[in-house]
């Protein structure tokens, strides 16, 4: 279980990354902004993983990780953070 943790660390960053790429960003931050984004999607994607595991085994974790990230940035973007 602990390579199926790293994995989703790795979507979940690259996932928060594409977020920065995409410049979806809280106001208030001005520097390390993109570790900030790339942090928050990975611990989305490690949270959503463990919660795969537990409603539908491991074999769909990863899928619902990713799911759960996407949505999550995405409901962060609409709500609190502003597009430059």
């Amino acid at each position: 279980m602990l390579q199926f943790s790293l994995v989703w660390l790795l979507i979940g960053g690259l996932a928060g990354l594409l977020a920065y790429a995409a410049q979806i960003r809280l106001v208030i931050w001005t520097r390390l902004d993109w570790l900030m984004m790339m942090s928050i999607g990975a611990i989305l994607a490690l949270c959503g993983g463990w919660l795969g595991v537990l409603l539908l085994g491991k074999f769909f974790a990863t899928a619902m990780a990713i799911w759960i990230t996407i949505a999550s940035l995405i409901v962060l973007s609409l709500s609190v953070c502003k597009r430059h």
